[in-house]
């Protein structure tokens, strides 16, 4: 039971952190960013909800491609973890 808790804690922390490099990206003018997340799949969405998760996933993968074919690095994407 207390891993349960444990894990679902660190879940929702990682989706948090991301949420917020999400934020960050789109308010800082990041064309991909605002072009690929639009759902506006929270925190709680992403780490609770199997379609949440599936939102988050298949928006960060959407991300990931515009930004290689902007010619955007690897650390564009990597950034959105950072806190």
């Amino acid at each position: 039971m207390f891993r349960r808790l444990r894990d679902t804690a660190i879940e929702v922390q990682g989706h948090r952190q991301l949420t917020r490099g999400i934020n960050r990206a789109v308010e800082s003018g990041d064309l991909e960013a605002r072009a690929a997340f639009t759902s506006g799949t929270g925190t709680l969405a992403a780490a609770l909800t199997s379609r949440g998760r599936d939102t988050r996933g298949a928006e960060i993968h959407d991300y990931g491609t515009r930004v290689a074919a902007a010619g955007g690095g690897p650390e564009r994407v990597h950034r959105l973890c950072r806190d």
